[in-house]
């Protein structure tokens, strides 16, 4: 259900986009030249939202992310006056589980196994990498442009915490069984508002936020002889990026 509504409100959104655009790309003079073509890099914080974030045994769609460093490219290149094809190349990171999350995790197993105790070690982190491309117009004012973008593109997903589960005093499971790190690539949808301020003729200082939704990998679950307890299968993806940059005209 929420990613069914995640996907209805991505849709909404870049229906929105293009009918704002296309409005204001006709309202623009006849005579006024594109917009400089640029490109850039940028750095700062990735925030892990959602059931990403949340940190609840009982839910299996919880990510147990935290917030983590992101940096990367950008760029955009202008074909009509404020109208642009916008693209970045996104590396970021939402860390790993603690002693806390294992400890909760551990106290989960142990109550749905009924077992006399449970050791939970986690190891591996969430790094990935999205690739995005896009619609973008952007608006000026004075040494000021914001600058909107609709994405999509792929997320490679490099690994995410893999949790090794140790149960005592259970007869139906085997002692020890694995929730592995994932490794795949997946679609990935974006939408991005930057606020860019003119430094010199082509050099903007931007501040950049994005947001980023994926379905996310498959994860697969090995040594379980029963099927009872927190089970995941696929692990989505929700962030709220918010960095600062430099981009230069071409």
């Amino acid at each position: 259900m929420y990613q069914n509504n995640i996907k209805r409100i991505l849709t909404v959104l870049i229906i929105a986009f293009f009918a704002f655009i296309a409005t204001g790309a006709y309202s623009q003079t006849q005579t006024r030249p594109p917009l400089t073509s640029y490109f850039g890099f940028f750095g700062g914080v990735s925030n892990p939202l959602g059931e990403f974030k949340k940190a609840d045994y009982y839910n299996n769609k919880a990510g147990f992310a935290k917030r983590g460093l992101t940096y990367g490219l950008d760029g955009t290149w202008y074909f009509y006056k404020n109208l642009g094809l916008g693209g970045s190349i996104t590396y970021q990171d939402n860390g790993e589980l603690n002693q806390t999350d294992a400890n909760s995790l551990a106290a989960g197993y142990t109550n749905s196994f009924g077992a006399d105790y449970s050791t939970v070690t986690a190891t591996k982190r969430y790094q990935t990498v999205n690739i995005l491309i896009g619609p973008q117009y952007s608006f000026t004012k004075g040494k000021f442009l914001l600058d909107l973008r609709a994405s999509g593109g792929i997320l490679k997903v490099f690994s995410t915490p893999e949790t090794n589960i140790l149960l005592n005093g259970v007869t139906d499971q085997a002692a020890s069984f694995y929730q592995r790190s994932a490794s795949s690539t997946v679609l990935a949808y974006s939408g991005t508002a930057a606020l860019r301020y003119k430094l010199s003729d082509n050099v903007f200082l931007t501040l950049r936020g994005a947001y980023l939704y994926s379905s996310g990998p498959s994860i697969t679950n090995q040594g379980r002889t029963t099927n009872i307890g927190r089970i995941v299968t696929k692990q989505p993806f929700n962030t709220l990026n918010t960095t600062i940059g430099l981009n230069f005209g071409l």
